[in-house]
């Protein structure tokens, strides 16, 4: 079976980190998402991918190729603007020959997901197969509405005790190749692809779904990273890994699931405990402590006495006694000595992100930075919890940054702000020496 992978998506909600790379380009575990998302489509026996592609497509073409470096054949189409799933997926017409598989690049899942829809379809008499999961959250989703198996209506973001059931749709569908039929016939919107659908259905096509238990995370604000990222840990980090030609020092402490890369390089006295990952060539310094679902991209640098936790580094980024928490930092950063990302609000409450103009509930009591490529923060900088830094954007020595930094800007504190007088302090060592000969009689 051909399936379609849309990896296209302007991704303005992940805003700043799709403004240099493609949402599926992002890398977790060494990997873009995107390839995770490939590996998982092999375990269900899929080879034969069309990989939907936006801007900074020659990302991932480079990256992947014609698939045959990983074992897979990929063929390409481009979505011109990011004018919604259906539109994306009409970009393959020309391309189909049979029913075909529909997932985004950049959401996790398990095989069995995929499986389960096979299945189905070997089974006979269905059009069109979709997927879903039950949520609490009825008014937030496309709910389905259904008679055993078969779906009857799809209703989007129903009100509150209006919902027909709690199974939301989710983003794998096997569809037939006469959908583009329908989406011909509907104006381009965001719901365009859910309506053909249901054209299909009322037309009497024959529309079931799978209803699937296990994890499915999609990539639509910046920290699902988190839960992608753990998910990622969790299935894939089953034993401590250390690569040939990676050095760990007999006085460094591993402890847990940690995968260590190749040519990376752990000094005296570091303390990494699992499940963690740390990338190709990068080196975790004296003293340094990397714990709690961190992964490391490669060739960075996390040098002494600095403490890494539950965030997701990318590569070529470099760190000195540094506290980062709960953040997510782009590639190609670095941060001066004592700088450190605040994570959690004083009054305890959850973190709170402008998103698109509007302050957006995380959800999450902790949340540190979310950095694009490309930036600097100077010595002693703070970064308040859920702030934003664009890319090639610089935080100056002692700035306290408490709202977002827009692409291309530097913050400093003014220069001019001190004054130079006489020192009237007593400099000599004759307060020491009395605290000295206070402390000897302790």
């Amino acid at each position: 079976m051909q399936t379609v992978i849309l990896a296209g998506g302007a991704g303005n909600r992940v805003y700043p980190l799709s403004l240099t790379k493609p949402k599926p380009m992002f890398k977790i575990l060494g990997k873009p998402l995107l390839h995770h998302v490939i590996d998982t489509l092999k375990e269900a026996k899929l080879k034969n991918f069309i990989v939907v592609t936006g801007h900074h497509d020659d990302q991932i073409k480079n990256y992947l190729g014609d698939g045959s470096q990983i074992g897979v054949n990929i063929q390409y189409t481009r979505q011109g603007k990011p004018l919604g799933m259906a539109n994306a997926i009409q970009t393959v017409k020309d391309l189909i020959e049979d029913n075909f598989l529909v997932v985004n690049g950049d959401d996790v899942f398990d095989a069995s997901l995929i499986e389960q829809q096979l299945s189905m379809l070997k089974n006979g008499g269905v059009d069109s197969i979709l997927s879903c999961k039950p949520v609490t959250e009825t008014w937030k989703y496309g709910i389905l509405k259904m008679s055993g198996d078969k779906v009857t209506q799809i209703i989007e973001k129903p009100p509150l005790g209006q919902e027909p059931s709690n199974l939301a749709v989710i983003g794998s569908y096997i569809l037939p190749p006469k959908i583009f039929d329908y989406y011909e016939k509907i104006p381009v919107s965001d719901s365009q692809h859910e309506m053909a659908i249901q054209k299909l259905i009322d037309n009497g096509g024959t529309v079931n779904a799978v209803k699937y238990d296990g994890v499915f995370s999609g990539y639509k604000h910046p920290w699902d990273l988190f839960a992608i990222n753990q998910y990622l840990m969790e299935k894939l980090l089953t034993k401590q890994t250390i690569e040939d030609g990676a050095n760990v020092s007999e006085k460094a402490e591993v402890n847990g699931n940690v995968w260590i890369s190749k040519g990376a390089k752990i000094l005296e006295n570091a303390f990494i405990r699992g499940p963690c990952y740390i990338g190709v060539d990068s080196v975790i310094g004296n003293n340094a402590l990397i714990r709690n679902f961190s992964s490391i991209g490669d060739k960075s640098v996390i040098g002494f006495s600095s403490e890494i936790t539950n965030s997701i580094i990318g590569d070529n980024c470099w760190f000195h006694t540094n506290y980062v928490g709960d953040s997510i930092i782009g590639d190609n950063c670095s941060f001066g000595s004592g700088a450190v990302t605040a994570n959690f609000r004083f009054d305890e409450e959850t973190v709170k992100v402008n998103i698109g103009g509007k302050r957006i509930d995380s959800g999450r009591n902790k949340l540190g930075v979310i950095m694009a490529d490309n930036c600097k923060v100077g010595v002693n900088a703070t970064l308040s919890p859920g702030v934003k830094l664009g890319p090639n954007s610089i935080v100056g020595p002692n700035v306290y940054l408490k709202s977002d930094l827009e692409p291309n800007k530097i913050i400093l504190i003014n220069k001019e702000s001190y004054t130079i007088r006489e020192n009237k302090v007593d400099m000599s060592s004759s307060k020491k020496d009395e605290l000295h000969s206070k402390l000897k009689k302790i």
